[in-house]
């Protein structure tokens, strides 16, 4: 029973690790955790992809949903590293925009777990003092279609989007923060069902510093492109169904964990129950094979010769 025990325990434990693989970034405008890769004298954050809120269990059952405005886990210590005042949070303006304007927002992904994505932008204050999620949260953007969530299709590669920045929003530095909404855990939807997609997901977040002007000069007009199915963002808010060569995959790997786990346990059950009776058969047929014992020459008595003169004596 140990054993079983141990066995379901190591399938669990590599399903977990695949669990919490889903990886992403903010390429544009870049994030304080990857500006190092497009040419920013900045410190390099080489887990720029896992600003994931410290993982779904911390996010979830110890902080309670709460998440740091850029990733970091919300009960690390403050200032967090990739919020103001930490590590990469150094203040550097990666873009400048016009006010209203459209821009070109991408986001990789090397581990896609669907859900969706929102932008948002929030103006600093004062020098030096994060922003809070309350303030980006009155200003979330919009795509051209009206929709202010970004439903990335299959694969792991760039998404691009075009977001409308808000009328009469002028600031010398403005946070501009990503929100990926993973939905690949299956959870409560909230009516009665359950279904993937719904109850809390594994969250990722990013901030990038920008400047929104007046004077700033306008963008460039993006080249026309034919639609494509991920420029078409749909607006329905329902679970995303769980794609089926994720599944088959999984089953695989666990089928693959059980056979492995299952010879580990029969080798182990027979080593330590059914070594002494082995060790008997073996003791058994070596001593029936076993060629009788060897048999000492024959002993020969020495004869001794007195001579006459001896004897006389």
């Amino acid at each position: 029973m140990r054993f079983f025990v141990l066995g379901l325990t190591l399938i669990a434990s590599l399903l977990v690790v695949r669990r919490a693989s889903a990886h992403g970034r903010l390429i544009e405008p870049p994030s304080r955790a990857s500006m190092w890769r497009y040419g920013f004298d900045t410190p390099h954050d080489y887990n720029d992809h896992e600003c994931y809120c410290g993982g779904f269990t911390r996010q979830w059952q110890r902080n309670k949903g709460k998440c740091g405005i850029c990733g970091d886990p919300w009960d690390s210590p403050t200032p967090r590293i990739h919020e103001t005042g930490g590590k990469y949070g150094n203040a550097v303006i990666v873009r400048r925009y016009r006010t209203g304007s459209v821009i070109p927002v991408r986001v990789e992904l090397t581990a896609n777990h669907h859900g969706y994505f929102e932008f948002r932008t929030c103006a600093m204050t004062y020098r030096d003092q994060e922003v809070t999620q309350e303030c980006l949260d009155q200003h979330l953007l919009s795509a051209e279609n009206g929709s202010t969530r970004y439903y990335p299709g299959p694969g792991n590669r760039v998404f691009e989007g075009y977001y409308k920045l808000p009328e009469g929003l002028t600031c010398a530095q403005c946070v501009f923060q990503w929100r990926y909404i993973a939905g690949n855990n299956w959870g409560d939807c909230g009516n009665g069902t359950g279904a993937v997609g719904c109850g809390p997901q594994e969250e990722f977040r990013a901030c990038a510093d920008i400047v929104i002007g007046d004077n700033e000069a306008t963008l460039p007009p993006r080249p026309s492109t034919s639609p494509t199915p991920t420029d078409r963002l749909p607006t329905d808010t329902s679970p995303l169904p769980k794609s089926g060569p994720n599944w088959l995959f999984n089953f695989i790997i666990a089928g693959t964990c059980l056979l492995v786990v299952l010879a580990a346990m029969a080798l182990l059950y027979t080593y330590y129950y059914h070594a002494g009776r082995v060790k008997k058969w073996l003791m058994a047929r070596r001593l029936l094979v076993q060629e009788s014992p060897p048999v000492a020459p024959p002993r020969h008595k020495r004869q001794h010769h007195v001579s006459n003169t001896q004897l006389q004596l």
